[in-house]
């Protein structure tokens, strides 16, 4: 289910869908933010726009409710996005919704906010989406899949990094950068391809 084939892979998806329910008609959520940068070079869409096109195409939501950035390639990035938003449009009550291994690092690096942040997993979302009860499924297979356990180690070796003194969340964006809009047709790889 690669990137180029499908528009979005499997993970991307799944958090699209989770993200599109937590909005739920904006009772759940007043906006929904994504930043998120290429992933394969300038030559491609960005992940962010991607996943703007499904939620508006796929889930009907508003083109108003979505607020999109193309400029974060880590997830610090993302979250220091999300924080500059917060503070010029004075929310003061945050949502992160990511799957729950990539929540093993994401608190710390809202540690210096002083609003509320609701850290929500993308399964436990999906489980209440009883329109498509085979996503339980679903999720079980993908975590017990070779891609659901490498990123599983990838999640904490990132967290053993990122607990080093003197780590650098600006260091690890533009290299980040540099590496995905260096990269072009010659480099995508079958990687994420999921056998579930």
């Amino acid at each position: 289910m690669s990137e180029h084939r499908t528009g979005l892979a499997l993970r991307s998806r799944l958090a699209t869908r989770a993200a599109a329910l937590a909005w739920d008609h904006g009772k759940g959520a007043g906006k929904i933010v994504i930043d998120l940068g290429h992933l394969w070079g300038p030559d491609y869409p960005t992940e962010g726009r991607l996943i703007v096109k499904e939620l508006e195409q796929k889930y009907q939501i508003p083109h108003e409710a979505i607020i999109l950035r193309e400029d974060a390639y880590s997830t610090g990035g993302e979250v220091k996005s999300f924080l500059e938003l917060a503070r010029e449009n004075g929310w003061s009550k945050l949502m992160d919704v990511a799957f729950s291994t990539h929540h093993l690092t994401i608190p710390r690096i809202y540690s210096g906010y002083s609003g509320v942040v609701d850290f929500r997993s993308v399964e436990e979302i999906l489980k209440t989406d009883s329109e498509s009860p085979h996503i339980e499924g679903l999720l079980g297979r993908l975590s017990r899949s070779r891609h659901g356990k490498a990123y599983w180690l990838y999640e904490r070796v990132k967290w053993l990094i990122m607990h080093k003194p003197g780590f650098n969340y600006d260091e690890l964006e533009q290299k980040n950068k540099k590496a995905r809009m260096g990269k072009g047709r010659e480099f995508i790889v079958p990687l994420d391809v999921y056998k579930l």
